[in-house]
């Protein structure tokens, strides 16, 4: 069977503020981020990248970048998603944010994604992918 750790990771935004902003809530977050994206294919969608620029300050980005710099593999996506496919999943009840990154995984046909954002955790039906916490990922090393 395939382990899920050979899969792509699509990391929301929320795991790296938890990771970066010590709470000792968010721990998973924080050993995930800084202990276990060696082991970690992932993708960074535009969307996602617009909102770390935009909630955090250019010591925490350069955290964020070294930190991504040790994943096993990282793809970063810089185009938009189709807008027609982002009206799709705001119609199905997504906010906006969260519509263009289910729209961007749904292209790119990323398998997971790392978030402890419970619109993407249960309101929004019939995802194209599974929304995993760092907790359950960490459950996989």
């Amino acid at each position: 069977m395939k382990s899920i750790l050979n899969s792509w990771f699509a990391i929301d935004t929320n795991q790296f503020i938890f990771a970066l902003r010590y709470s000792p809530k968010h721990l998973a977050s924080e050993h995930l981020i800084f202990d276990k994206l060696v082991s970690l294919k992932v993708y960074i969608p535009l969307q996602v990248l617009k909102e770390l620029q935009r909630n955090l300050d250019p010591t925490e980005m350069k955290g964020v970048i070294a930190a991504l710099n040790q994943a096993k593999a990282i793809e970063w996506n810089y185009t938009p998603p189709n807008l027609e496919n982002v009206k799709l999943w705001i119609q199905r009840g997504a906010k906006k944010g969260d519509a263009i990154i289910a729209a961007d995984l749904d292209a790119a046909n990323i398998p997971y994604l790392i978030s402890a954002n419970r619109h993407f955790l249960s309101e929004i039906p019939d995802l194209p992918f599974q929304v995993l916490s760092a907790t359950t990922v960490l459950s996989y090393f």
